[in-house]
């Protein structure tokens, strides 16, 4: 018969996924200095030996949550665009995937976003890069409907910077208020957006 102390030992990557989650809620509850590895142990219901196994640090647990909630968030807004795409549709596109990830996956978009993570220069220049890629890829979404014999390319990139800082405003608001439903964020940035890239020089297609 069965007992507790025989439960069925669990994989190694179910179990590393147990504890990145449980760090993921206590990063975001506590920040960096007040989350403890105590806490992150006993959410993720492990041994401390168990969990410096899976994580040597403290800081290597933030660096791997980081880069998934990275790509994450990239993988997102990475739909192709295809040469029937028409830009609006390719603007809804894009605002719902960055709203719809920062509603639904909340946790990790706060840990980029909304955390204190002032740690080190090593963590301050990873949560950049991470948005200098949203950035790029913005860039290259509006680069795509533009006539770049037109318009300058150093241009573009400070509308991507422009476009997603917004984003970035806008979702921050929300997360702290919530009185305003998401959807109506979600909808003034697309028209705002629109009527700021209209006035870009189209491609021909």
């Amino acid at each position: 018969m069965k007992t507790d102390q025989t439960k069925k030992r669990l994989p190694a990557s179910e179990r590393k996924k147990i504890i990145l989650d449980a760090a993921l809620r206590t990063f975001v509850e506590y920040g960096y200095h007040g989350a403890l590895m105590d806490t992150i142990a006993e959410r993720a219901q492990v041994t401390k030996p168990i969990l410096y196994r899976h994580f040597p640090s403290k800081m290597a647990l933030l660096i791997a949550l980081l880069d998934s909630a990275g790509e994450c968030l990239l993988e997102s807004l990475l739909e192709p665009l295809g040469s029937a795409a028409d830009w609006r549709t390719a603007i809804k596109h894009d605002v719902h995937s960055y709203f719809d990830f920062a509603k639904n996956s909340a946790e990790p978009y706060r840990l980029i976003y909304a955390t204190d993570l002032n740690v080190n220069q090593m963590i301050s220049e990873r949560i950049t890069l991470i948005r200098n890629q949203i950035i790029a890829l913005v860039a290259d979404h509006i680069r795509f409907f533009t006539d770049m014999t037109r318009f300058d390319d150093q241009d573009i990139e400070v509308v991507a910077v422009m476009l997603v800082g917004m984003a970035e405003t806008l979702a921050e608001h929300w997360m702290a208020n919530e009185q305003i439903p998401l959807e109506v964020y979600e909808r003034n940035l697309i028209r705002t957006l629109t009527d700021i890239l209209a006035t870009l020089p189209g491609r021909e297609r």
